[in-house]
């Protein structure tokens, strides 16, 4: 992510939401063949627990691999475990390899399960490809291929020309939900787009003189800044730094791969607020349509970038040049964590995946309480915004709620 400041030119990659219809559920025949069709027919009960196993070794690298996806391997002899592996950091080795290594010559005849496809070219690493052939690998089963147009199918080509037997398909669908916003980046050349609210249960978050500490728990909380660790880029709108003066950073914190966005039309941000005096440290981005050039340079000074987009026909920052810039940086993930009027924007423009609601068990009321959505005008129930539920838990003494946008 760059840390040079200006105007953007005319983005080289769109927000990705105008030429690509949304897609609400990860389905393995996107990235299948007839021949992978045929073997997820042929799974025994043992190739599904070794490749359960290399999906948990695929999430202990979660949100830390950018811009690689997190895979994992399990290395295995009939129902016997030889060796496991995960990427664990981009540049670091694959997980295939890290399998591989911990094998040593137990790898020869035995079966290898990995969670994406291995790649077939030179990056910051070798490929993966030429280290199963040579370790006398037997059989490669493959969740489901690698959509990175380097990658996709290549792997899968090469082991079998080299006459190594490979099968693809295996619990594919829950392979690709660990790299869910992967697989949206490559498809779509956007970032996948979650929404993250905390509110009360008649939907407030916050009340109009402003306070809006704290209305979850400390434990609903802590898992918000866990999410924002899986992202790249965070954004929220310059009434939510102004209300409440927010550092904007994950757990653990991290300065690489996450960058801290900001929507301000007309660069209200305050030289004194935790955000520019932190700037130095952690990356800061300010999208605006206005730069005064005195407020501009101070900020830029602070370490903040200042990048001026167009504008929409109220005034406002345009969101998809937002979109497009972040994608052009291989931000795969985005959290947008408010306020009222930015979360309404993104819904109305439908540019969102995912939007995860932290309930509280409070009420405040309208006659003094911010909604959530509060810029939304929906004249009747036709043409309200339709979502669906895809996960409902307890966190601490609230409830959170995912729910994705409906087809």
């Amino acid at each position: 992510m760059s840390r040079r400041s200006g105007g953007i030119p005319e983005p080289t990659v769109k927000s990705g939401w105008e030429k690509v219809p949304p897609r609400t559920s990860l389905t393995p025949r996107l990235d299948l063949g007839v021949f992978e069709l045929l073997d997820e027919m042929r799974w025994t009960k043992l190739n599904t627990v070794m490749m359960r196993a290399a999906i948990e070794m695929a999430n202990l690298g979660k949100g830390k691999t950018h811009p690689n996806p997190a895979v994992g391997a399990v290395i295995a002899r009939g129902a016997r475990v030889v060796a496991k592996g995960y990427h664990r950091r981009a540049g670091l080795p694959h997980a295939e390899i890290e399998a591989l290594k911990s094998a040593g010559g137990r790898a020869r005849g035995a079966d290898l399960y990995v969670t994406l496809e291995p790649c077939n070219h030179y990056g910051k690493t070798p490929p993966c490809t030429e280290a199963i052939i040579s370790s006398g690998i037997r059989r490669v089963f493959v969740a489901t291929r690698d959509p990175n147009p380097l990658v996709n199918g290549k792997g899968i080509r090469h082991l079998r020309r080299v006459g190594i037997e490979v099968r693809v398909g295996l619990l594919a669908e829950e392979a690709m939900a660990v790299n869910e916003t992967y697989f949206t980046y490559m498809r779509r050349g956007s970032p996948f787009v979650t929404l993250k609210i905390a509110q009360t249960i008649d939907g407030m978050i916050g009340v109009k003189s402003g306070e809006s500490k704290w209305i979850t728990s400390h434990s609903a909380r802590a898992m918000a800044r866990r999410l924002r660790s899986e992202a790249q880029a965070l954004l929220v709108g310059i009434g939510t730094v102004l209300m409440d003066d927010p550092l904007l950073l994950p757990i653990p914190r991290r300065k690489s791969h996450y960058l801290r966005c900001i929507l301000d039309s007309h660069l209200r941000l305050p030289l004194n607020s935790r955000i520019v005096r932190s700037a130095e440290s952690y990356q800061t981005v300010v999208y605006c349509v206005n730069a005064p050039t005195v407020k501009r340079k101070r900020l830029e000074r602070a370490g903040v970038v200042v990048k001026v987009v167009g504008h929409t026909g109220d005034g406002r920052v345009d969101i998809n040049d937002v979109i497009g810039d972040l994608a052009s940086q291989q931000v795969m993930h985005l959290i947008v964590e408010g306020g009222a009027s930015t979360l309404s924007s993104f819904l109305k423009l439908q540019l969102f995946d995912r939007l995860i609601l932290f309930v509280a068990p409070k009420i405040i009321g309208s006659l003094n309480g911010l909604n959530s959505f509060a810029e939304l005008m929906v004249g009747d129930l036709e043409r309200c915004y339709r979502v669906r539920f895809t996960d409902i838990r307890r966190i601490g003494g609230d409830i959170m709620i995912e729910v994705r946008r409906e087809k």
